[in-house]
């Protein structure tokens, strides 16, 4: 088997390691069950990143400042991504530490303040009846803890003595990999319900298609040089998601918002005595003793869209208007009993 479809595992699963306004992305892939009426159907296949294979599945933690008072919203990439110490990390230890003690306190910080990781990876999207015009096309699908853990069962499954040994398998994989029933329900306007999602039972090649011409993935010499020109064609780069790093006028803004969400003078003192991010604590500090400019925050768009879980719904009626009818397949009996 050629070196082409060779994929370490370890680039999927997670390592144990201590260590304003929204607007529609046409790169990213998502199924959003407010659109359609609380809930979203498809199938699809995730892909490894032709431009890197490494990159497949692709992890950010992004965090969000809110001040209910002007309404303003300060989206920031954590440095923990890059293994830089993180003033945002810390944040979010402190505000943990508060539940037992302050609840009220911690409920209030945990509604200004949140950070989170999000994945990335490609996906060719076979089956889709809310929006068919996306089928036969490849996005970048970006998914949360849920998505993760099924990827990494698949992967890495756990030892069942009832069943024996379980099959390893690497749902990337354009040989041996498999279809992702992607069935999303509405648990309030802002969250999602994952729960009902799966992957197909048979492990298979990828197909694909070029116009009308369903190809399917061979060992071959021929086949590899298809599907490579196919995915160096269609595949959105991951350039504008990755980690962006904090210039002076980040590291300010991040400081203001401190300040100015967090508020509370204790809890920003257990801040800065457990940070290791000297730089902004020394802003911060700065800030505090009035020899900096005490700048109110200004509401910032997202790097890239990165409340999680959160996208711009379209109508049904007009992502279906001019859908031609279609007609019936493998998929549509599976979606009909979910």
């Amino acid at each position: 088997m050629t070196d082409f479809f060779d994929l370490s595992d370890d680039t999927f699963v997670k390592k144990n390691t201590s260590t304003g306004d929204r607007k529609t992305d046409t790169n990213i892939y998502n199924p959003d069950p407010n659109a359609f009426n609380g809930s979203y159907k498809s199938v699809f296949r995730l892909l490894p990143y032709i431009f890197d294979k490494k990159m497949s599945k692709y992890t950010k933690y992004s965090a969000k400042f809110y001040n209910s008072l002007t309404k303003e919203a300060f989206y920031v990439d954590c440095p923990s991504n890059v293994g830089k110490s993180s003033i945002l990390w810390d944040l979010d230890g402190v505000i943990r530490s508060l539940k037992d003690e302050e609840p009220e306190l911690h409920s209030q910080l945990k509604d200004s303040f949140s950070r989170w990781h999000s994945h990335y990876s490609p996906v060719y999207i076979k089956k889709d009846p809310q929006r068919p015009e996306l089928e036969g096309t490849v996005k970048l699908f970006k998914f949360a803890a849920h998505i993760n853990n099924m990827i990494e069962e698949q992967i890495n499954p756990e030892e069942n003595e009832l069943l024996g040994d379980i099959k390893k398998i690497n749902p990337y994989h354009l040989l041996q990999g498999k279809d992702f029933l992607c069935v999303v329900g509405k648990k309030t306007k802002q969250f999602r319900d994952w729960t009902k999602c799966k992957f197909m039972d048979d492990v298979t090649p990828l197909i694909f298609k070029i116009n009308d011409t369903s190809v399917a993935v061979e060992n071959s010499e021929k086949s590899v040089s298809l599907v490579q020109e196919f995915l160096k064609k269609n595949t959105p780069k991951l350039d504008e998601y990755l980690h962006k790093e904090w210039d002076n006028e980040t590291r300010n803004k991040v400081a203001d918002n401190i300040i100015a969400v967090v508020g509370n003078k204790s809890v920003i003192n257990m801040l800065l005595a457990k940070t290791k991010d000297a730089e902004t604590k020394a802003i911060i500090e700065a800030k505090l003793k009035g020899t900096a400019s005490n700048s109110q925050p200004s509401q910032s768009k997202p790097l890239d869209g990165l409340d999680d879980l959160e996208f711009t719904s379209s109508s049904p009626a007009d992502a279906t208007a001019d859908s031609p009818k279609e007609e019936k397949d493998e998929y549509d009996s599976l979606f009909s009993d979910l």
